[in-house]
């Protein structure tokens, strides 16, 4: 029992430890930004050296839930009131540590819109821009047209195929 437990703690470690690593890469690009910004701002024309990121070693990166991508594609496209570009839906996934991971996230994230549009769950509506279907309880009600106050009109005398009688 306390070997599995051991085990478990082990992998929970190593899970926090790849977490470090990535906020600790993204703190040195945040940084690296910054001491861009600040250098093109004292002298525009000087071009700076772009620096590999390090490659982390050991562990990869996990997968996140496919439900957590489109609950959150849900959820943004509900607050917006026009449609919505995928790279805006993809700045928003990486905005709350959603996105698809991996070399080409947005070819991942087209690839789970498009999984929803099967699914009936949006719509896209021309050039790679989203929004959720209306669903039938929600869709507007057609107006009812404005009663009449003249009588309704007759248009046969005949009821069920039968013809008024001749004795009538």
């Amino acid at each position: 029992m306390s070997a599995q437990f051991a085990e478990q703690l082990h992998a929970e470690l190593a899970v926090i430890q790849a977490e470090l690593e990535r906020l600790e890469a993204r703190r040195r690009l945040v940084e690296e930004l910054l001491e861009l910004e600040s250098n093109a701002a004292a002298s525009p024309t000087s071009a700076p050296a772009r620096t590999a990121a390090p490659r982390r070693s050991g562990t990869a990166k996990r997968r996140l839930p496919r439900v957590l991508i489109s609950r959150t594609v849900r959820e943004f496209l509900g607050r917006q009131a026009e449609p919505a570009h995928a790279t805006a839906i993809l700045a928003e996934l990486e905005r709350r540590n959603a996105a698809p991971q991996g070399a080409k996230p947005i070819a991942n994230l087209q690839s789970n819109l498009q999984r929803m549009q099967e699914a009936s769950e949006i719509e896209n509506v021309g050039r790679n821009r989203w929004r959720l279907r209306q669903a039938a309880g929600r869709a507007v009600p057609a107006a009812r047209p404005a009663p009449s106050r003249t009588p309704p009109v007759v248009r046969s005398t005949t009821f069920l195929g039968s013809r008024p009688s001749a004795r009538g």
